[in-house]
């Protein structure tokens, strides 16, 4: 069965391909025998089209074969190189991509597993009862995962019927009776498969590889290191997707990019209309904007040097999608800081490696730039910069918007009692879990030293003193790693919001009084700016 439908694609893919040749030969230079075969083209590609199938791609073939007839019962005339520019080359690429690419799924097991669930990310413990399970459980549940233990193969098999979490995590000695090699192929269908062990040898890493696991750990586990290792790499891009944004005036062939792109783990975002591009990068932080260049009332040109003339913008990699196949064209839109030119039809490989690739190094090299090296968090000056814009962009559309203040008590007393590595990690281990428990449209910056800054955009000021002292409690409960034995650690914030301040300066200030206040009511504690003050 999967070999019919793979010949009945390939003949589909040569069908198109051979319709896109023709067809623009026949739009540079009209011919009555060229449009007789492009016709005869369309029509067979039709044929290989069936019912299950038809959905846009029938549709879009039948108007292309009635604008070629139309065209060919006008014995007298011929149509006009703006039409055959214009009409003509529009069809054609709808025709040939949809024909490239739709119904063409991905199997199952090549698929990337991503989170399945919203909200709280949710993690399957496999290991017997202990106390080292029981505090990692405690500290992982500090960080904001909810946390299922077990250790009964039918149990975390109906689990895994009930929802699918973030990852399994199973402890194991690697005994061949371990019942986790039998789940092992079941889990790695649908979520990372971590193995922990006191294990270090070859021999276990290599059956581990064997089971399909995605990451071997020590054991004891602290949660940070899970939480890393959850983080990192494949496992990292998971539960934070690439983000592809796609700008395409027709919703077909959007729908269609956006298809392949999910089946390979990508978050896309579909836009029709130009004038939301801006506002729509802001928001959804896209690793890569995929645009069609000719687009009514705003080509993609055009929107490319709106997007290029805005400074936290500038970088954002810009791949044109489009029917344009003259080199010159092509080449000077490569002047104007375009990033690279997909033509259509595009296959869905090349769609796929290309958009991929470039969105990680975009990824890792941003990372580079705008974030401090050992948080991994927001630097300063690009704080600023997204806060102004924050700040603009809550005033214009009237929404709430608040600013924390945080900074970590005592904490030059961490760093004589136990060692400035001890420091570093509780600095560390903060970032860790603001990123957990706080919204990916959340702003989150090392402001300097042991002082953090947030902007919860849409968030008012009474609605953020919750969050944040309900993160207060739950930080205190962390165990931080120092010079062999643990301790905790608080820390206190202020509070500011739009509703108290008239613009960024002021906002930045009432928060800095209102942690200055927290420090001297006796810190672990959070204030808010009031106009009663």
């Amino acid at each position: 069965m999967k070999l019919v439908s793979n010949a009945h694609f390939s003949a589909r893919e040569h069908a198109a391909r051979e319709i896109d040749r023709i067809g623009h030969m026949l739009v540079t230079r009209w011919d009555r025998s060229l449009a007789t075969h492009l016709l005869s083209l369309v029509c067979n590609l039709e044929r290989h089209v069936d019912d299950r199938q038809a959905g846009q791609l029938q549709t879009e073939c039948i108007t292309l074969r009635e604008l070629l007839q139309q065209w060919l019962l006008q014995n007298d005339s011929m149509p006009s190189e703006p039409e055959r520019y214009d009409e003509l080359r529009h069809h054609l690429g709808i025709v040939s991509q949809l024909a490239m690419m739709e119904d063409r799924q991905q199997q199952p097991d090549q698929l990337h597993a991503g989170l399945a669930q919203a909200g709280p990310h949710m993690i399957y413990l496999w290991m017997p009862d202990s106390e080292a399970a029981a505090n990692l459980a405690e500290q992982l549940s500090c960080f904001g995962f909810i946390v299922r233990s077990m250790y009964q193969a039918s149990k975390l098999a109906q689990a895994l019927t009930e929802a699918t979490p973030v990852a399994v995590l199973a402890y194991t000695d690697f005994n061949v009776a371990d019942p986790i090699f039998t789940l092992a192929q079941t889990i790695c269908g649908l979520c990372p498969l971590l193995f922990c062990s006191p294990r270090h040898d070859f021999e276990a890493r290599l059956q581990a590889v064997r089971a399909g696991a995605d990451g071997f750990l020590g054991w004891p586990l602290l949660a940070h290191e899970l939480i890393d290792n959850l983080n990192f790499g494949d496992l990292g891009e998971k539960r934070d997707p690439l983000r592809v944004m796609i700008v395409e005036d027709m919703v077909s062939l959007a729908d269609l990019y956006a298809s392949v792109l999910q089946h390979h783990g990508v978050d896309t975002l579909q836009l029709t209309e130009p004038a939301g591009v801006l506002d729509s990068i802001v928001q959804f932080r896209p690793d890569l904007i995929l645009m069609d260049m000719y687009m009514p009332d705003c080509n993609g040109v055009e929107l490319a040097q709106i997007i290029r003339q805005q400074r936290l913008l500038d970088g954002i990699p810009i791949l044109f999608l489009s029917v344009e196949k003259r080199q010159s064209i092509q080449l000077d839109t490569l002047t104007l800081g375009i990033d690279g030119f997909l033509t259509k039809p595009v296959a869905p490989e090349e769609l796929v490696v290309t958009v991929i690739n470039r969105a990680r190094r975009y990824r890792k090299l941003r990372s580079y730039i705008i974030n401090d090296s050992l948080t991994g968090l927001l630097n300063h000056s690009h704080l600023y910069a997204q806060l102004e814009y924050e700040v603009l962009r809550a005033k214009r559309d009237q929404r709430a918007l608040s600013l924390v203040m945080l900074d970590l008590d005592h904490f030059k007393t961490i760093n004589d009692t136990y060692g400035h590595p001890a420091g570093d990690e509780v600095l560390v281990n903060l970032a860790r879990f603001l990123k957990e428990r706080l919204r990916r449209s959340d702003l989150i910056s090392r402001y300097g030293g042991e002082e953090f800054a947030i902007v919860l955009p849409g968030t008012s000021q009474e609605d953020t003193a919750r969050i944040m002292d309900a993160l207060r409690q739950s930080f205190v409960l962390i165990e931080q790693p120092g010079n062999q034995r643990t301790f905790r650690q608080t820390f206190s914030a202020g509070i500011s919001s739009l509703a108290t301040a008239g613009d960024t300066t002021e906002l930045v200030q009432q928060a800095d009084d209102m942690l200055y206040q927290a420090k001297h009511k006796g810190r672990n504690r959070i204030e808010a700016y009031s106009f009663t003050r």
